[in-house]
């Protein structure tokens, strides 16, 4: 190999490890800040939320019969099927409902109807129904979290607090 040949090559192995693009870095000047408080409180109510499935793995192992798990975390259990249309995002879904403690206590009942999609409802209902058809009645176990959160819906549900849903979806 004659010496142009060396150089070719060695301008070939350069060209081609040199075409990395080199990440972004912060300026000198801007400084990472860490919000230990925000990250403390993270982690506090990823526990507490840990601590409250447990809690209702247990209760559904022990009170509930044949309930599955979502993905989202609530726990549900069709009752009765019904024969409608699937419930996605955009259904507008009128349904009958009672809202129950977990400790068998009745807090609310009536009638509602809601679009899915536009959170005019707990989080936690909304994502399971759906799991649900029109015509379907269903009972739903769903985490504080996922529910009426840290501040509850006072004075009826008190904050921290899980519900239990049994919802029949109209046709």
């Amino acid at each position: 190999m004659n010496r142009s040949n060396y150089i070719f090559v060695f301008l070939l192995c350069v060209a081609l490890f040199s075409c990395n693009k080199q990440s972004p870095q912060l300026p000198s000047n801007k400084v990472i800040v860490v919000n230990s408080k925000a990250n403390t409180m993270l982690a506090i109510n990823q526990d507490l939320a840990a601590k409250e499935d447990s809690l209702l793995n247990i209760l559904v192992k022990t009170k509930y019969n044949s309930f599955s798990k979502s993905d989202m975390g609530c726990w549900y259990k069709i009752e009765q099927p019904g024969k409608g249309k699937k419930i996605n995002d955009k259904s507008v879904c009128s349904f009958s409902y009672k809202l129950i403690l977990t400790n068998g206590k009745v807090v609310e009942s009536g009638k509602n109807q809601v679009t899915i999609g536009k959170n005019q409802i707990v989080n936690g209902l909304e994502e399971s129904m759906k799991l649900l058809r029109e015509g379907d009645s269903a009972t739903i176990i769903i985490p504080w979290y996922l529910g009426y959160g840290m501040k509850g819906k006072e004075p009826k549900i008190p904050p921290y607090t899980s519900i239990i849903y049994q919802i029949r979806i109209s046709e």
